[in-house]
């Protein structure tokens, strides 16, 4: 059953909030069918082009939704957030340290060879090879090694208990007989539900279905992901029916007008996806921690959520949404307090100076419109306490690369759909500096490892639990991030199609069962 919540197509447009050209508001007669005739092809808005499909590398919030339709993994997530079999038939946990696979037969490759255990052992060793730098890499450091005794058996053995051991399963296998090519991702070949079609840098992305698919083939004959970076224009090229789906491209001030557009369903639920300002630790003034509280004291998160978000999100203390079973409520937070930022900047040494400037930051951001609006009014409130924040946007590529390449002072980016509170490892372990992960910030504290690293060998639920709550506390008294919300899932679709469902991830995964409406 969806659990999203139907908004509505009721017609009339908050004059307050009229930010986009009039054309859009202006409801057309009928959405026109797909080219082609006899072709049925869902168009899907992407706001930015994905760095690398290829499943060992990805890490993009664009490409990591794209990949389950190209790829199989051994275990997926459902909508719920709860691990069910993909290929893997069934397992067995014969002890702490150990997991072996029933392979299904007949998954095919994309060419027609049958997906075997030599091909899941071959992905899995290669993200586990240091050399190849995949970002998987620390996440499945503690297998020692990977059995294949037969075609469709396959056995992981761990160094030690792993509590989220089968979340981390859920990536995609590549055929070892055609991973190693060096063109593989010019036109990659997996056993998903669609095969590779073409890639327009910058354009589209098109997904042939996959006729052989073993769970049978979708019913859509073709998913154009259609690459349109300018938010006006990819409203537009909805309310022109050029784009059948959005999920979680639609800013929220437009989500009225939106509704208005005939053909077009709107439906909205809390999310879990969470934005955040990161500072790079590693900067002599952001290593101070005074200074890294006072600019979280001077944001004003409530003014943001309701210019930027019509009240359409909610004031995160943390990464781990209240959803998760290991969220932690009651830790250090940072709520707009202007005198307490300029108190802990006078002691952090950084006193107003001429103009009343006490000192200057970089801000980084993509070239994406809610992530500038959002700078600007950051910066605004950093600049009302003494700090001048000079913003920079860059498109997505360029941006990415310097984030992981610690080229930054702040920055600001989402984590989409977190369920395993194991990313809190990924993402704030001093292993799990890029590539091998996504501490980006080089965040260092030899407690946090400690405690990280039990949380993975503790296999009682409560016990680990009590892990994770000291490590959120913690993390939020070191104000490693600025938490600022849990932004609101929204997604558009035409009311041409049935079937989708929306995952955690934003993964478009349950478009292998859409399907024309009757």
């Amino acid at each position: 059953m969806s659990i999203m919540k139907w908004v509505g197509c009721a017609v009339g447009l908050a004059s307050a909030v009229l930010l986009v050209t009039p054309l859009l508001l202006m409801p057309s007669c009928s959405r026109p069918a797909p080219e082609g005739e006899g072709d049925v092809t869902i168009t899907v808005g992407l706001e930015a082009n994905p760095t690398s499909l290829d499943p060992r590398h990805a890490t993009g919030a664009a490409a990591v939704r794209i990949i389950p339709l190209l790829f199989n993994s051994l275990v997926t997530l459902d909508p719920s957030g709860r691990v069910v079999p993909e290929i893997a038939e069934s397992w067995e946990n014969p002890s702490d340290t150990e997991y072996l696979f029933h392979l299904r037969r007949g998954v095919l490759f994309h060419d027609g060879q049958e997906l075997t255990s030599e091909d899941v052992k071959y992905t899995y060793d290669y993200m586990r090879d240091p050399a190849n730098g995949s970002p998987n890499q620390g996440a499945l450091a503690m297998i020692t090694s990977i059995e294949t005794p037969d075609p469709f058996t396959v056995i992981f053995r761990l160094e030690e208990p792993f509590a989220s051991f089968l979340n981390n399963l859920s990536l995609g296998i590549v055929p070892s007989h055609l991973a190693g090519r060096e063109d593989f991702m010019d036109s990659p070949v997996g056993s998903g539900s669609f095969r590779w079609g073409e890639w327009r840098i910058g354009e589209r992305i098109v997904l042939v279905a996959n006729g052989e698919y073993w769970e049978g083939p979708p019913s859509l004959d073709r998913v154009v992901f259609r690459i349109v970076e300018n938010e006006t224009t990819r409203l537009l090229e909805a309310e022109k029916g050029r784009i059948d789906l959005l999920w979680n491209s639609v800013p929220p001030y437009a989500v009225e007008k939106i509704r208005s557009v005939p053909g077009l369903g709107v439906y909205t639920r809390p999310g879990i996806t969470y934005q955040y300002l990161g500072f790079n630790l590693e900067d002599p003034t952001l290593s101070n921690r005074g200074v890294r509280r006072a600019v979280a004291h001077a944001i004003d998160r409530d003014r943001i959520i309701r210019h930027l978000y019509n009240g359409l999100g909610r004031k995160a203390p943390g990464l781990l949404a209240p959803e998760n079973w290991a969220y932690e409520g009651d830790v250090r937070t940072y709520g707009h307090d202007p005198a307490e930022a300029e108190r802990l900047l006078d002691e952090a040494g950084f006193p107003r100076g001429e103009g009343g400037v006490r000192l200057h930051l970089t801000y980084k951001t993509s070239t994406n419109r809610q992530a500038n609006e959002t700078a600007d009014l950051i910066a605004e409130d950093l600049s009302a306490v003494g700090i001048e924040v000079k913003r920079r946007a860059f498109e997505w590529g360029t941006f990415y690369g310097d984030i992981k390449a610690g080229n930054f002072q702040l920055y600001s980016l989402r984590w989409v759909g977190i369920t395993d509170p194991d990313t809190l490892r990924y993402v704030f372990h001093s292993e799990s500096l890029p590539p091998a992960g996504a501490n980006r910030g080089r965040y260092r504290n030899a407690e946090v490892d400690e405690l990280l690293d039990r949380s993975r060998r503790e296999l009682d639920p409560e016990a680990r639990k009590t892990l994770f709550s000291r490590i959120q506390k913690i993390l939020a008294e070191d104000c490693v991030y600025v938490s600022l919300w849990y932004p609101d899932d929204i997604y558009a679709l035409s009311d041409r199609f049935e079937g989708f469902q929306a995952f955690p991830g934003g993964q478009y995964t349950s478009l292998k069962k859409v399907r024309l409406r009757p």
